[in-house]
């Protein structure tokens, strides 16, 4: 899974907001990875590591909630549908979607 948001600056510089869990950990624990740049700037990067997946998910909704509170909106998502922690197919994958959606409402109600 990746979502990608993306803020403009006073001085309309672009800065981006990264969370995916690509990497998992080398000893098997999920992890979120979180990164950030301003345009023309180096990226950081930040690696949560959690005791069960669930406990990731919940950081996930926080951190993404955080970054739209914050002023920043969704550029693109991705999650192979089908695969992973989603893994129904096209109709998970479209519930999860709606999930998501209603988590950024939620957010820039806020």
């Amino acid at each position: 899974m990746t979502l990608t948001l993306f803020t403009r600056d006073r001085n309309g510089r672009l800065s981006y907001y990264t969370l995916h869990d690509r990497q998992p950990s080398l000893d098997g624990l999920p992890v979120l990875t979180s990164a950030w740049r301003v345009e023309g700037g180096r990226e950081r990067e930040r690696r949560y590591s959690f005791s069960d997946e669930r406990d990731r998910d919940r950081a996930l909704r926080r951190l993404f909630t955080r970054a739209v509170r914050r002023g920043y909106t969704l550029l693109y998502s991705f999650d192979r549908s089908g695969i992973g922690r989603f893994g129904g197919g096209p109709a998970d994958a479209a519930n999860a979607a709606a999930a998501m959606d209603a988590v950024v409402r939620a957010a820039s109600e806020a």
